[in-house]
């Protein structure tokens, strides 16, 4: 899939979205980022979709709104009007009920979404099954929440205890990143004395339990769950069949320090082949991808990215930047609520001096910052005389 257009979908009048290999949505919150989001996945993986449904009991009857209830989340069946939305996927048309009647042979999961939900993932230091979540929960949460779950159970949980950091998972570069901003040196753990297991973090020998984390940690130990089964070992390997990665609000709860090492994360991601598609309330994002228009623009050096990102210089490090640089395309779409109604529009130069504010201001994630700075300006002239 490289474009998207819609028609009336929720609050969306219309959209047309190419994708690059990195995508960025940004926007006020209830302007329908998330819908947007889980169209993509549902376009991608509806045969895995309705097969995992069912597998888990679940019937729509043959009947629209109800499959909608089951997948957007409760409340979220009007959103689609078989009479007035449209879909077209690279110039072809996107027919839902057409899609749900078909039958065949399953077709393997394309699409790997990480909910801005995530921590409802986790229920006492332990992921929830898919169907310990109520009916009406989105199916983003529960699908994600299975991944985890499973995959602590099999890949993670049969022998190992330590989670993370782990030699042959992730870069050391990445690993590094990650420990020192976000865990402080602590290890996530598999705690198995007592008569349940549960994942904790041991700080020189003192474990503690889901509860008394920080919420970032909270917030960040099921993004880093979902990311370690993204990047196995095998230097460049993506996940099997999965070519998609869709990552909702990851700086929630997180210090801007750690926020850049997740911007580490997002290249290597795009290196190892995979599309990534980010919703973001942080401005960070856009600055990294602002700076590497720049750098390549400017034919500077890959250094400057390695600096940037507080890279050292090393095979690795170089392989990743000089192929971002080189090699890698990146889109940014501005999702603008205007009472019931949402714009979307395609702010991909993030040129300062665009006389379009939702450009220049990178869809008001720098409104406050230059407002303020203007503000400051004014005043410093006014005490002057």
């Amino acid at each position: 899939m490289k474009n998207l257009k819609l028609t009336s979908l929720g609050q969306i009048p219309e959209a047309d979205i190419t994708f690059g290999d990195l995508t960025v949505f940004v926007g006020e919150q209830a302007s329908g980022k998330s819908i947007l989001l889980q169209l993509v996945k549902l376009i991608l993986d509806a045969g895995d979709i309705t097969q995992t449904l069912k597998k888990h009991g679940f019937d729509w009857h043959a009947e629209l709104k109800n499959f909608l209830s089951l997948y957007f989340g409760e409340g979220m069946d009007g959103i689609w009007d078989n009479a007035s939305t449209q879909i077209t996927v690279d110039d072809e048309g996107f027919e839902l009920d057409e899609v749900l009647s078909r039958k065949g042979k399953k077709k393997a999961e394309s699409l790997f979404l990480i909910p801005a939900q995530r921590v409802m993932t986790l229920k006492d230091g332990w992921p929830r099954a898919f169907t310990d979540y109520a009916i009406g929960d989105p199916y983003g949460v529960k699908q994600f929440s299975e991944h985890l779950r499973l995959f602590l159970e099999t890949s993670l949980g049969m022998s190992e205890d330590v989670i993370f950091p782990k030699a042959h998972r992730m870069n050391k570069t990445i690993r590094d990143a990650i420990g020192g901003r976000i865990f402080g040196g602590a290890q996530v753990k598999l705690d198995r004395s007592g008569l349940r297991k549960r994942i904790i973090l041991d700080i020189e020998g003192n474990q503690l339990p889901f509860m008394v984390w920080s919420t970032g940690q909270r917030e960040f130990v099921p993004l880093l769950l979902g990311l370690d089964q993204l990047m196995p070992s095998g230097g460049a390997r993506k996940k099997n069949n999965i070519n998609w990665v869709v990552i909702e609000e990851p700086e929630m709860g997180l210090h801007p320090k750690a926020i850049s090492a997740l911007l580490t994360v997002f290249l290597e991601l795009m290196r190892r082949g995979y599309k990534v598609i980010v919703s973001t309330h942080s401005s960070q994002i856009l600055e990294l991808i602002w700076a590497i228009r720049f750098i390549a623009k400017s034919n500077a050096a890959p250094t400057r990215l390695r600096q940037l990102l507080d890279l050292n210089a090393n095979a690795y490090s170089k392989d990743l930047t000089e192929t971002i640089l080189n090699q890698k395309t990146f889109k940014t779409y501005y999702f603008s609520r205007q009472e019931s109604i949402v714009s979307v529009k395609d702010i991909s130069t993030l040129d300062a001096e665009d006389p379009d504010e939702a450009v220049s201001d990178w869809g008001g994630l720098t409104l406050f910052s230059t407002k303020s700075a203007d503000i400051v300006t004014r005043a410093v002239s006014e005490s002057e005389f």
